[in-house]
């Protein structure tokens, strides 16, 4: 997880990634284009990676913004923070998805009940690429009608200060060693072109986001002292992961991983699992604000409550990944480098989160349903 993140951290600083937000941020001519156009370039960021979208939504938002500013248009500031926040609620379902990823590894901790979940019949199933790109439309729909309402503002109070950070030059070492791990995980591609994209699995995606991340920079100590600067960010991931493990191993022995599957069996149908899961990680997600912890936690208990209804363990994996990220627009932990870069207070934000929140869990709520049935 802290790979993730600092790498994807260090990409949106990367001064290439920095100066292309800049300039496409004076694209948007109407306060509406300027959310919408945030909000969807955010969104695809999230679904790459979701720490390269938290950091490069926050500063399209931040970019856009003072863009509008120059053009004496008028713009809702904690609005475009909010359309910047979004790549936080798409994430899971997109190619950093902690859950999805780790049950993809043969030897995950939950391979001896339901094996190994491959990409394919997660991240790349026809449902999840339905309801995810649904997703997408709703908020943009609810952007559509909040812009609408042409709420002002207090002007934000930019107090972070946005230094991009060079890359070396053409063929330096770090350019060589970046395109060493690339042609590595491109031969990997050509090997396993038979089973599809089945073969990813969390360690894959960090080797790539390694290799990528070393060769947009080129010069070591460039590469160094951004993976500095992400580190900075993943703190927090460091000191909550240790409490998680020690979560998990309480439920586990205490037997309360049993005592809540069979909650979950005895208040749920395998039409309702779906509506369960999403409800419940939603919620834990407000108490344990990390997918890969929260999974951890509460992996063992969705999996031992879907096998006791037959249900296909991989419905059950998107469940609870749409759930985890559904309620990131309530949870102001992720959005700290957001607000920092915005300059946007929390509760200006949590205005707007809290409507795309409801749109967005009522819409899931209706899909897995259906999904379910």
């Amino acid at each position: 997880m802290m790979i993730i993140l600092v790498f994807g951290y260090a990409l949106a600083l990367a001064k290439p990634v920095h100066s292309f937000l800049k300039k496409i941020s004076k694209i948007p001519n109407t306060s509406l284009q300027a959310v919408l156009f945030t909000a969807l370039i955010t969104m695809g960021a999230g679904l790459l990676n979701w720490g390269f979208g938290l950091v490069v939504g926050a500063l399209l938002a931040r970019f856009v913004s003072l863009a509008m500013e120059e053009k004496s248009i008028a713009c809702n500031s904690a609005l475009l923070a909010s359309a910047g926040y979004l790549g936080m609620a798409v994430w899971h379902g997109g190619l950093s998805g902690s859950a999805t990823l780790k049950v993809a590894e043969e030897d995950h901790f939950l391979s001896d009940s339901i094996g190994q979940v491959t990409v394919d019949r997660t991240l790349f199933s026809l449902e999840n690429l339905l309801i995810t790109g649904g997703l997408v439309v709703v908020f943009l729909l609810i952007l559509l009608r909040l812009n609408s309402k042409n709420q002002t503002a207090e002007k934000p109070k930019y107090s972070h200060p946005l230094r991009p950070i060079p890359v070396g030059g053409f063929l330096s070492k770090g350019m060589i060693v970046g395109l060493l791990f690339l042609l590595v995980f491109i031969s990997l591609i050509w090997s396993e072109s038979g089973s599809g994209l089945g073969f990813l699995n969390l360690n894959l995606v960090n080797f790539l986001l390694f290799g990528f991340t070393l060769f947009v920079y080129r010069d070591l100590n460039r590469f160094s002292e951004a993976v500095g600067e992400g580190i900075k960010s993943a703190t927090d991931i460091f000191i909550q992961f240790p409490f998680y493990a020690g979560i998990l191993g309480m439920v586990t022995q205490s037997g309360m991983i049993d005592l809540l599957a069979s909650l979950f069996v005895d208040n749920a149908n395998s039409d309702l699992l779906g509506v369960f899961t999403l409800f419940s990680a939603a919620f834990v997600n407000l108490l344990i604000p990390s997918g890969g912890g929260q999974w951890a936690v509460q992996g063992p208990i969705i999996m031992q409550a879907s096998q006791a209804l037959g249900i296909d363990p991989a419905k059950s994996i998107l469940a609870f990944a749409y759930g985890d990220q559904i309620s990131n627009l309530l949870q102001p932990f992720w959005a700290l480098p957001l607000l920092a870069i915005t300059g946007i207070k929390a509760s200006q934000l949590i205005r707007y989160t809290a409507w795309l929140f409801l749109g967005g869990f009522i819409y899931l709520m209706f899909c897995l349903f259906f999904f379910f049935s």
